[in-house]
């Protein structure tokens, strides 16, 4: 029996497809070179840099998550577009909405996630990156409500819709069917 049981932690993925996993790792990693860019631009366009945003990158950890998602499980319900991009939208807001009830930052952080999740899945957006998001959210949004909603909107609302956009292309180059409608 404790054999049994050990082999249960072993892989439970089949060995991959080596051109397979190699498409699925370019395209993350192109996905999220074409985010980062339009983001720039688009804070560049808009005057971001008077409010200090373009200062840092603004992609953010729990989007290479999701591009793990979008480029290599790509027909899962978790990495279509929907899940992405709201998903990830909803935790940023209560996040930062969590933020604004001045509990202390262990608090905020178990409340962020927890409302996050309870509201992915009550709009059917379950998205695993978007816990990240939330906490991301809590650790890294500008403390200002009105800037805390200019890096909600064009760090997590355009960055996961432009990764999205260029996950569409690249699997369509590659003859694949992305976003997948049931």
């Amino acid at each position: 029996m404790p054999r049994l049981t050990l082999r249960a932690f072993g892989p439970a993925q089949p060995y991959p497809d080596t051109a397979q996993s190699l498409r699925a790792a370019f395209g993350a990693m192109a996905g999220l070179l074409f985010t980062q860019a339009m983001l720039w631009g688009l804070g560049w366009l808009v005057g971001l840099t008077d409010l200090g945003l373009l200062t840092h990158p603004l992609l953010m950890a729990p989007l290479g998550a999701s591009a793990v998602l979008i480029y290599a499980v790509p027909s899962s319900p978790l990495a279509q577009p929907w899940s992405v991009v709201v998903g990830n939208t909803l935790a940023a807001l209560f996040a930062l909405l969590a933020l604004r009830l001045g509990l202390p930052p262990v608090a905020t952080l178990g409340l962020a996630v927890f409302a996050s999740l309870a509201l992915m899945a009550w709009a059917r957006c379950l998205h695993p990156p978007g816990g990240a998001v939330a906490l991301a959210t809590v650790l890294a949004a500008p403390a200002d409500w009105h800037a805390g909603l200019i890096w909600l909107v064009l760090t997590v609302f355009a960055g996961s819709t432009l990764l999205v956009a260029f996950g569409v292309g690249f699997h369509s180059a590659f003859g694949r069917a992305y976003p997948n409608q049931p």
